[in-house]
């Protein structure tokens, strides 16, 4: 049987955005950045945040006989990372906020690393499915797979922030 060649192809896009902060004397850096963070879930008020989405498209050949194969695929990561921007005239506050700031970029990029991750897994996963009896039961099996996926990137990620205690491990800390 011919086989037609299978193509596929993953697409991120990585926005960062930010949100004022402003760090008056008398006042701890944590404090600036509590108070200006939009940033807030079940009550915890986070720094920053890291939303991201995975869409996939995906094109088969469907034989005479009605069996069916994924022929090309198109994933795309779009992420957002939302950090603080800090407001100071105190040179060694902002000394600090530079190192933490540093520090919690990396933990966000973890996050954004998992994505990727989960996108290349998706694209390669409805790639490597097999020819199956109708386009319809392919079409349910790779959506299947990429909301399973999906899934398990978001728990990932979840275990991610426990081990590292939301960053905290990975030295995205300041003291009260």
């Amino acid at each position: 049987m011919w086989q037609l060649p299978t193509h596929g192809e993953v697409s991120e896009q990585i926005h960062y955005k930010d949100y004022p902060a402003e760090h008056r004397a008398g006042h701890t850096l944590l404090s600036a950045l509590n108070e200006g963070s939009p940033i807030r879930q079940q009550g915890n008020i986070f720094h920053g945040y890291t939303s991201w989405r995975i869409e996939w498209r995906f094109r088969w050949w469907e034989e005479s006989d009605g069996r069916c194969r994924i022929t090309e695929n198109q994933t795309r990561l779009r992420a957002e990372i939302t950090l603080p921007k800090l407001a100071t005239k105190d040179s060694d506050a902002m000394a600090a906020f530079t190192h933490y700031l540093s520090a919690l970029r990396a933990h966000e990029l973890t996050h954004v690393k998992i994505a990727r991750d989960y996108a290349g897994r998706i694209d390669r996963g409805i790639l490597n499915l097999p020819e199956m009896k109708s386009c319809r039961t392919l079409e349910d099996a790779a959506n299947r797979l990429g909301h399973q996926l999906l899934q398990q990137a978001t728990s990932e990620e979840k275990e991610m922030d426990k081990l590292t205690a939301h960053g905290r491990t990975q030295g995205a800390f300041l003291a009260r």
